[in-house]
């Protein structure tokens, strides 16, 4: 699948649902990147707010395209705008999170510098609507040929906004699995590494917003999710160890587990310690398990103390 002669060669896809606000700054950070050549497609998923009248002068002057579908959820939504696009790189943004202003320009220029490489990510920067700066995220394990490690590996994954795709990955791979509304871009990548090598802009060329609504009940739920999509994985490859499948889904349940510990409530601490013993059922020997399960024994006020060290530790401003 190549693109017509004459256009744009970057595709930026923006799903969105009732964002009408939060949509305008992302696309705002798009129209104000350094580099030109690029279509912006905005896919509305259904929304019931004011979000088509409020993009529509910039649809009415052809400084976006936009359209608008039945509500089908993200995957659905992000489809939508590959079917549509015609760069020959890709690019998605979710519509409450911002490009920094050289992040078409960087990964652009390393797709065009590195004729092999069919898709590159970069760092990112946590931010809320009170601290614009909640630390930098380096994904940097995700370089080179990576699977199945993969699917054990759960530490920091990908944000989305952060990859650049050549338009043939997605011929290859196929698109978003869209009976998943949860933990679809992890699906992506896995199925990704099956074929190629990630690559790499060591820069924070994306803003990622962390949205309050819901986390913790967000988190508790995700071990699930995540739960189908690694049994996806594993069906889709028979070839894969059944003691491949018990470490990825011990390291899942432990990193579900970690990420609850923070939230301080008896709800979650209950959830945290489930999963834990989940995950030592499937790894008896996992350290990260037992440790984990120790500190979920801690007092709340030193728990959250040590969980802020760490968080601190793990995301602080470099560079």
């Amino acid at each position: 699948m190549h693109p017509p002669a004459g256009t744009p060669k970057v595709s930026v896809i923006i799903p969105t649902f009732n964002r009408a606000a939060l949509v305008q700054q992302a696309i705002a950070s798009v129209l104000a990147q350094t580099y030109t050549d690029f279509e912006c497609i905005v896919v509305d998923d259904g929304s019931t707010d004011q979000t088509k009248a409020a993009l529509q002068p910039l649809f009415a002057s052809a400084r976006i395209r936009y359209v608008h579908q039945p509500n089908a959820g993200l995957s659905a939504a992000r489809n939508h705008g590959l079917r549509l696009a015609r760069g020959a790189y890709i690019s998605f943004l979710d519509d409450d999170d911002l490009y920094e202003p050289n992040k078409l320009a960087r990964q652009v220029e390393y797709l065009d510098a590195h004729p092999d490489a069919m898709l590159v990510h970069c760092w990112f920067t946590k931010f809320n609507e009170h601290n614009p700066d909640l630390g930098l995220r380096k994904p940097d394990w995700f370089q080179g040929w990576l699977y199945p490690d993969i699917l054990s590996y759960w530490r920091m994954l990908m944000a989305t906004p952060c990859l650049m795709f050549r338009r043939e990955v997605f011929d290859t791979v196929g698109v978003f699995d869209e009976s998943l509304r949860y933990a679809e871009d992890f699906d992506m990548w896995r199925r990704i590494a099956r074929k190629y090598a990630f690559h790499r802009v060591p820069e924070s060329l994306v803003r990622i917003r962390q949205q309050a609504t819901s986390m913790s009940s967000h988190k508790a739920g995700s071990a699930a999710h995540f739960r189908t999509v690694l049994e996806k994985a594993f069906a889709d490859d028979p070839q894969l160890s059944p003691r491949l499948r018990s470490n990825a889904l011990a390291a899942m349940y432990t990193s579900v587990a970690q990420n609850l510990l923070g939230e301080g409530s008896p709800a979650d601490i209950r959830a945290a310690r489930q999963h834990l013993r989940t995950a030592l059922c499937l790894r008896p020997l996992a350290p990260a398990a037992w440790l984990t399960l120790a500190a979920s024994l801690l007092p709340l006020g030193l728990r959250g103390a040590l969980a802020g060290a760490v968080r601190r530790l793990r995301f602080r401003r470099q560079g």
